[in-house]
């Protein structure tokens, strides 16, 4: 049922006889037509002949060296010299069989050679010559091209990482050299569920759910984990039980293909196209499963390196955060104070830091245990995170400490901030210690280009300075020092 046809790039679609001598014309055409080949032109003269060249196309040429105007070896010489989109094959049928004639007509450009009166049987062999010539040809050009094809998809996907593009750069090629109506690669989710992940219509047209049951030819391919071909679809045995669905979709094709890993079916290449006369080839077929093993590779390429970059930034958030608070760390605290004030520095503008620690909490420790401990510190994060700018710097400085930066702020503002911290801090119920209130201390200082601050260290062991402060005059306090 899913058989690829034959190619039948053997088969000659016109055949020009150039001979102004009508008995010849018809001793030719009655050969060829005996022999099945039913298609031919003719033109009684050498300039008509390089009409119908241009205008038809032909693939094999039977060309008489003595006619009027222009002769035989001036036609091959000219249409050798002619762009044309098929190359013919010019076979010179003439009474002229003396040998600098027949070494004329093939430098300019004839392929073979018979004389008149001509056999039946040579001129059948030499038309079966020139035709079996012309499919090594063709074969080769086909070949050339899908290296091509392939040189092109392989470049997209090394290129970029990119699973969108990769994909539909894939469709829209595939849809190019087969003239595809549809073309799209579909992800299996499940036995009946798909999604379109990609079309060559648009390269917004992705992530549309499939209902499965719907596309038995795809269901085929799960199964047998083959290429399907469906021919005519709406009279298609396979398509039965969908008939009414696909009643619009007459003389049209499908190719489905399956995208395998470890001999699972994970997604199709699925063409469809308007083929009136001929089904897929086997090249064709071959160079699609080609094209969608690659998708599988680009998917496959595109979510690894997706999950390493994913792993990465993973890291490079643990080596800057604290992982109970999810704050910033010592460190990084360090860092970013560093960047701060060499900027304020550079451009004259106001830094504050706010130094804090939670009052008494080895009592809580000790009262509620270690693990309610760390409810409070995740708790109290959670409190300042919300109440600071999106511009300051949160971190976890060390213990029940916590460390704030706060760029363009006077040290007048700082202070109203750090008790803003302090009394939402206060107010706060934390669960487990049965409505007990947590107090902090805070230390304000600030930098400014009249102070006696020089670097990032003094603004730190001023600010550790006043919360030493707030701490010995009792706690619950914010004690800020520095020029307002």
């Amino acid at each position: 049922m899913y058989d690829i046809k034959p190619d039948d790039s053997n088969q000659i679609n016109n055949i020009l006889i150039i001979d102004d001598d009508l008995t010849s014309k018809a001793i030719l055409e009655e050969i060829l037509h005996n022999n099945g080949y039913q298609t031919t032109l003719h033109a009684s003269s050498g300039r008509e002949g390089i009409r119908l060249v241009k205008e038809y196309s032909p693939e094999i040429i039977l060309l008489d060296i003595i006619m009027p105007e222009i002769d035989g070896i001036k036609v091959c010489q000219i249409l050798r010299n002619t762009d044309l989109p098929v190359r013919p094959f010019i076979i010179v049928v003439s009474s002229k069989s003396d040998k600098d004639v027949i070494v004329e007509a093939l430098e300019k450009g004839a392929d073979d050679f018979i004389t008149k009166p001509v056999d039946d049987m040579e001129l059948i062999a030499r038309i079966k010559a020139q035709t079996r010539i012309r499919s090594f040809y063709k074969e080769l050009n086909e070949d050339k091209r899908n290296l091509e094809i392939m040189l092109d998809i392989m470049k997209t996907i090394s290129s970029t990482i990119n699973t969108d593009e990769v994909l539909y750069s894939i469709v829209k090629k595939v849809a190019d050299i087969t003239g595809a109506v549809r073309c799209s690669i579909v992800l299996i989710v499940k036995e009946d569920l798909g999604y379109v992940v990609a079309s060559h219509e648009s390269p917004v047209l992705k992530n549309i759910q499939l209902d499965l049951n719907k596309y038995p030819e795809i269901k085929e391919v799960l199964s047998s984990k083959k290429a399907v071909i469906v021919e005519d679809i709406p009279n298609h045995p396979l398509m039965t039980e969908v008939k009414g669905l696909v009643k619009d979709l007459e003389k049209m094709n499908v190719l489905v293909l399956p995208i395998v890993w470890d001999e699972e079916v994970i997604g199709t290449l699925f063409l469809r196209t308007r083929r009136f006369d001929r089904s897929f080839t086997k090249k064709e077929v071959h160079l699609c499963q080609i094209i969608a093993n690659s998708a599988y590779h680009a998917i496959k390429n595109a979510r690894l390196f997706e999950e390493v970059s994913k792993e990465k930034e993973r890291m490079k958030r643990m080596a800057v955060t604290d992982s109970l608070t999810e704050l910033y760390n010592h460190n990084f605290f360090y860092t970013r104070l560093e960047e701060e004030f060499n900027r304020a520095l550079r451009y004259n503008t106001t830094l504050s830091i706010i130094m804090m620690d939670i009052d008494d909490f080895k009592k809580i420790n000790d009262t509620y245990g270690h693990r309610t401990g760390d409810m409070v510190l995740k708790e109290m994060a959670n409190v300042i995170r919300k109440l600071v700018r999106k511009t300051d710097v949160v971190s976890r400085y060390g213990g029940e400490e916590f460390a704030i930066i706060l760029p363009h702020t006077n040290l007048e503002g700082a202070e109203e901030e750090a008790d803003r911290i302090r009394e939402n801090i206060l107010k706060h119920e934390y669960p487990g210690l049965n409505k007990e209130t947590i107090s902090v201390s805070l230390g304000v200082a600030a930098y400014s280009h009249k102070g006696a601050i020089i670097n990032s260290g003094d603004l730190v062991n001023l600010a550790d300075t006043a919360l030493y402060e707030a701490k010995r005059s009792g706690k619950n306090r914010v004690v800020a020092l520095g020029h307002k």
